[in-house]
């Protein structure tokens, strides 16, 4: 088990170990490698996994993005008390095929964890960006929500 402050750090080795380029990522390897990442304990109360995408103009520019999230909620006396997110993002140019991709899968809306993946492989917005485009760069942030 780990804590939730060494969480980005582990997937960032775990990324490298892999040879994981974040320059050049190659978007199977990354899922691959978030897939096995998600079976770490983490030491919280509730730990929920988030797949979405969609393009978006968070920077001025309108970019495709691709997100592994992994959400890590305290609670104090029963009660939430803060939620962490790390956010594993993989970068599009967006185009017209792209465009129209908009989605989020959360572990909350499936019966388990082998439910989440199984329906994220079968959604064309996974599937698209993943087989037939390549990101330009990729970037791990963790945070407070």
């Amino acid at each position: 088990m780990i804590k939730s402050s060494e969480a980005k750090d582990k997937l960032i080795k775990m990324l490298k170990e892999s040879n994981f380029d974040f320059e050049k990522p190659n978007p199977k390897l990354a899922y691959q490698t978030f897939k096995t990442f998600s079976d770490i304990k983490v030491d919280c109360e509730d730990d929920a996994l988030l797949f979405q995408c969609g393009v978006y103009d968070f920077t001025g520019e309108d970019l495709f993005y691709f997100e592994f999230v992994r959400q890590f909620i305290f609670k104090v006396d029963g009660e939430v008390d803060y939620m962490e997110q790390l956010i594993f993002t993989l970068y599009y140019m967006p185009n017209s095929e792209l465009e129209n991709l908009e989605t989020n899968l959360w572990t909350y809306d499936c019966k388990c964890t082998d439910d989440f993946f199984s329906k994220l492989e079968s959604m064309a917005c996974f599937k698209i960006p993943l087989e037939y485009y390549t990101p330009f760069k990729a970037d791990v942030e963790q945070g407070d929500v």
